[in-house]
């Protein structure tokens, strides 16, 4: 793992036990970015997640990475996806469909990293 993505990991992870992240978002950096829907189903035996994310500036262009981490039923992380690039244009909003690479995930995190400005 890269050093920015164990840094980034390690802010995740502090954020979630400080008490200032909700029970399945966790924003890294700035919040120009908003999770405005996130709701998870079964798919077989894989969790599948859906979000929708929001930049509600109209006045700018907002780049930023994603990831889920993915929980089995005792809380212990067992999988996360890669880091992915994202952009939504002014006043837009994007969602974003990610599945579990293993069966019998219990529940998810998303986990957001807005760069500051």
């Amino acid at each position: 793992m890269s050093p920015t993505k164990t840094a980034l990991l390690s802010l995740s992870l502090a954020l979630a036990f400080s008490g200032c992240a909700s029970k399945n978002v966790t924003i890294i950096g700035e919040k120009r970015v908003d999770i405005v829907m996130h709701k998870s189903f079964q798919e077989g035996s894989l969790l599948k997640v859906v979000a929708e994310l929001e930049n509600d500036d109209f006045d700018e262009v907002e780049g930023f990475v994603y990831q889920i981490e993915w929980y089995d039923m005792n809380g212990i992380l067992i999988e996360s996806t890669a880091w992915k690039p994202i952009t939504i244009h002014k006043n837009q909003k994007v969602q974003i469909v990610e599945t579990s690479g293993i069966p019998n995930v219990s529940t998810y995190k998303i986990i957001v990293s807005v760069p500051n400005k």
